[in-house]
């Protein structure tokens, strides 16, 4: 039994990445959470606010919160492998399979999935029959430990394949399916969907409350 961990640079770029994140999306979700105030603040000043003083606190606790969750999960973060069965724990959840269960183990040398991903860097994937089982990203895992990975599912006579050349998770999934699901194959529309669907609740939402204020003041 094998078990490989996050070195300690590795942690504290993830930890880094993380706070980035929070960032933008406390950044995203701000122009919001004013608007509800001052709808809150239109119809009782008291009542926006004690809202306004509820967002602020909540979002003065979410980034700390996020750094110690993100902490505390690179530490834990590991593979274990050479029995016969590969266990890969990730963000408090742990995926359990065994070596007979994948039908293709792939490396690749070169790619990049946008956005915070960073630059072109290797991976390792495991396919089962009709989907992804596993994979492991060059900003989490050295070539070495990829390749500790690899070699053990191949000398139990898993297929491997090499992507030695420069692929986009688009290419990559024209090749096989399950190697890239669509929606991180395509980062781009995926945010799109998502932009349309914070953008009709949000219209919904104003459009409830507009029909309450009015409600109360022509009552």
């Amino acid at each position: 039994m094998h078990e490989l961990r996050l070195s300690p640079e590795t942690q504290r770029r993830a930890v880094a990445l993380n706070m980035r994140q929070s960032w933008i999306s406390l950044g995203m979700l701000a122009p919001l959470l004013l608007i509800l105030t001052v709808i809150f603040s239109l119809q009782d000043f008291w009542l926006g606010f004690g809202y306004g003083a509820l967002i602020v606190v909540l979002l003065g606790g979410s980034v700390p919160l996020s750094i110690w969750l993100a902490r505390k999960s690179m530490r834990e973060t590991y593979i274990r492998f050479g029995d016969g069965w590969i266990e890969h724990k990730w963000m408090f959840r742990t995926r359990r399979f065994a070596a007979a269960e994948a039908t293709s183990v792939v490396t690749v040398d070169r790619m990049s999935f946008g956005g915070f991903s960073g630059p072109p860097t290797h991976h390792l994937i495991v396919t089962g029959h009709d989907r992804r089982l596993l994979i492991l990203v060059g900003q989490m895992w050295s070539t070495q430990q990829l390749t500790a990975i690899m070699q053990d599912l191949a000398s139990r006579g898993v297929p491997w394949m090499s992507v030695p050349e420069l692929v986009t998770p688009p290419q990559l999934r024209q090749r096989d399916p399950r190697l890239v699901p669509w929606w991180q194959a395509h980062p781009v529309a995926l945010a799109l969907l998502i932009a349309g669907g914070v953008f009709v609740f949000v219209i919904l939402l104003l459009v409830v409350l507009a029909l309450v204020i009015f409600t109360a003041t022509t009552s």
